[in-house]
């Protein structure tokens, strides 16, 4: 494991893992967080930000199928 790699980091995978169905991530050599589906591929430096990122494209694609989800 890197200096930039944390014990943490993998309780953070599984929580992403367990919340975003069918995206896979991961934390790179440069410490950036990525999430990839098919296609789409999101990086973010932070899990937190990265996690807000995958949530407005959940939005989106939920929008564009004409349905509205609230919290």
């Amino acid at each position: 494991m890197s200096d930039k790699h944390t014990p943490r980091d993998g309780d953070r995978l599984v929580q992403l893992t367990s919340e975003f169905d069918g995206w896979h991530f991961g934390r790179g050599g440069s410490g950036r967080w990525w999430a990839v589906r098919g296609n789409d591929l999101v990086r973010a430096a932070s899990v937190e930000e990265l996690r807000h990122r995958l949530r407005e494209l959940g939005a989106r694609e939920l929008a564009g199928r004409g349905r509205v989800w609230s919290d």
